[in-house]
């Protein structure tokens, strides 16, 4: 008997022991990689130098709590990122508007509210309120994903609609007052201005910007050829706890 019980107890503490080792050789081995940009204040990654920042703080604690680790690629415009992720050359993104195209090849996750459509305006003709875009120009940006909430809105408002190819030029659209306002991103329009003393002098957050639609929601990214896809379960499990621990929410 006392035989018995000593084979009983080897052989659970060997599988216990194996099922340890097996869990650390997994956490230590799976790497997935986070394709991102210099994007203050939420990552700053200049470089040289490693990232870091509120949102890096938050995708390190995702991968420890998912069982990752988590591989920073090198600093990446979000363009290339899209198309890496689409070619399921890289593993995760961040801060994306949920888009039909993009669900094709990526799993979004929402964690937190955006503010890709804010209004930036010359200082010398602000925005009053919804009716006052009336028969006004605004740019869109090429690329970027606006929600059918906010273009079904220009529309009722007989908004004339122009797109620029990127950020910049769309600020100098404004600029030379060829437009009324650019509707793009808060914190990147925010930075090209505090870049460019000129845009600055001239250009301004609108006081009045539109209600912010449901749609706007910020999301982590999968990418559906990523040979790690299997994990999105457990990465969706805990990036909602960091959603209801309010670990995951950047603007105020």
């Amino acid at each position: 008997m006392n035989s018995s019980r000593s084979f009983f107890y080897g052989y659970l503490l060997l599988i216990l022991t194996c099922g340890l080792n097996s869990s650390r050789t997994f956490a230590a081995g799976v790497e997935l990689e986070w394709c991102l940009d210099h994007f203050p204040p939420r990552q700053s990654y200049l470089p040289g130098q490693l990232p870091s920042g509120p949102m890096v703080d938050m995708m390190q604690k995702l991968a420890k709590q998912s069982g990752f680790v988590l591989k920073f690629s090198t600093p990446t415009p979000a363009a290339r990122c899209l198309l890496q992720m689409q070619q399921g050359k890289t593993d995760l993104m961040t801060d994306l508007l949920w888009s039909e195209q993009r669900e094709q090849y990526m799993l979004l996750l929402p964690f937190d509210e955006a503010r890709g459509e804010t209004l930036f305006v010359r200082k010398d003709k602000p925005i009053a309120d919804q009716s006052a875009l009336k028969s006004t120009q605004i740019v869109l940006i090429k690329g970027r994903s606006y929600t059918k909430h906010f273009m079904e809105m220009l529309q009722q408002q007989e908004v004339t609609v122009r797109t620029a190819d990127d950020l910049q030029q769309a600020m100098a659209m404004l600029h030379f007052k060829q437009v009324d306002a650019v509707a793009g991103p808060k914190q990147i329009s925010e930075n090209l201005l505090k870049d460019n003393p000129r845009l600055k002098a001239s250009i301004m957050l609108n006081p009045w910007q539109t209600e912010i639609s449901r749609e706007l929601q910020s999301h982590l990214a999968l990418s559906r050829l990523s040979p790690h896809f299997d994990l999105h379960l457990r990465i969706s499990q805990q990036l909602q706890k960091l959603v209801a621990a309010n670990e995951t929410h950047f603007y105020h």
